[in-house]
């Protein structure tokens, strides 16, 4: 049995983990892909927003080349702060349930191979939003062509794209897309995109509409997707736009499965939580994303790390020094 049983190793995760650590806790970290898995799947190009103190954690500096680090160095970065701390990840393992109660959790995980029952006197859920995006809920949004997560533009050179949206990541993508060769049109139900798109960014894409480089559709929503592109509505009434490919870009929320099925209480579309980030099941935390539900607008590397810091003192304060294992 561990003290603190953490489930996902994205950044806020990991911080988690270097916090049990420094306070004497034994610790294990269960993530259902890789290290930093959620990191790994931002697209491959992308800078974050934050600057690189902003999001380092466990004390270890992150040197970016640029203002803004990458994602590829990001990656390496929590990577390497866990192969350094010697932190308990296993990697590939998904938690398939949560179940017992504070001082005797038992939690079911999943691996290549087997099932298996680990034990621990807390958990804490620290899982992301980035497997997880917001949908249409129109017809035909399973279609092949139709995708919810951006990589690279490559495999849409000299193809018709069109990229609904209008926050960072759709923006981020027109750009990107229409630089790789891509025909793109950017389809969005506001009237602008929005203002809290990188300000980097946004001037280029708003030089890139009005040169024709871009096709900004606003004011705009998607009725119906068919393998020949998107039956649409807005202001001129109902139209059709055709496309090879649809990338939905809308935005994401907490993946929050195994809160619900233990049985917390929720307020809402978000998890009910004390100050220190436990929910109404004693001993069960929540941190990071997974505690705010669909406003991922609210919660960054930043604000997550601390959820961390508290959660774990509060843990590490009931423990007393008695209970306390190795880090």
């Amino acid at each position: 049995m561990v003290d603190v049983l953490i489930v996902g190793a994205g950044p806020v995760g990991l911080a988690a983990a270097l916090m049990a650590k420094r306070l004497g806790l034994s610790h294990l970290v269960l993530e259902r892909g890789t290290v930093a898995e959620t990191i790994y799947r931002f697209p491959r190009q992308m800078v974050f927003f934050s600057e690189a103190r902003n999001i380092e954690i466990g004390g270890h500096p992150l040197v970016s080349q640029g203002p803004k680090p990458t994602r590829l160095e990001a990656l390496l970065y929590y990577q390497k702060v866990a192969e350094r701390e010697g932190l308990n990840v296993l990697t590939y393992t998904e938690v398939t349930a949560i179940e017992g109660e504070e001082g005797a959790f038992r939690v079911r995980a999943r691996d290549r191979l087997r099932e298996r029952v680990l034990q621990s006197r807390y958990v804490v859920v620290a899982t992301g939003y980035f497997g997880n995006p917001n949908r249409l809920g129109v017809p035909g949004e399973d279609l092949p062509h139709v995708l919810h997560r951006y990589e690279e533009a490559a495999p849409f050179f000299r193809r018709r794209v069109a990229v609904v949206g209008g926050s960072n990541s759709a923006v981020e993508a027109a750009l990107d897309l229409f630089r790789g060769g891509a025909e793109v049109a950017l389809v969005h139900r506001g009237k602008w995109v929005r203002p809290s798109v990188k300000y980097w960014l946004l001037p280029d894409f708003e030089n890139r509409v009005k040169e024709g480089s871009i096709r900004a559709v606003m004011e705009t929503r998607v009725k119906a997707i068919t393998p020949e592109g998107l039956h649409l509505e807005g202001p001129q009434g109902e139209g059709f736009l055709e496309a090879d490919f649809v990338l939905v870009q809308i935005g994401y929320r907490a993946e929050d499965r195994l809160l619900r099925e233990a049985g917390v209480r929720y307020q809402g579309e978000k998890p009910w939580l004390s100050p220190e980030w436990e929910t109404s099941r004693k001993g069960l935390f929540a941190i990071g994303s997974a505690a705010f539900g669909p406003d991922t607008r609210s919660v960054f590397i930043e604000n997550g790390r601390r959820h961390a810091e508290v959660a774990l003192l509060a843990m590490a304060g009931r423990l007393g020094e008695g209970s306390r294992g190795q880090g």
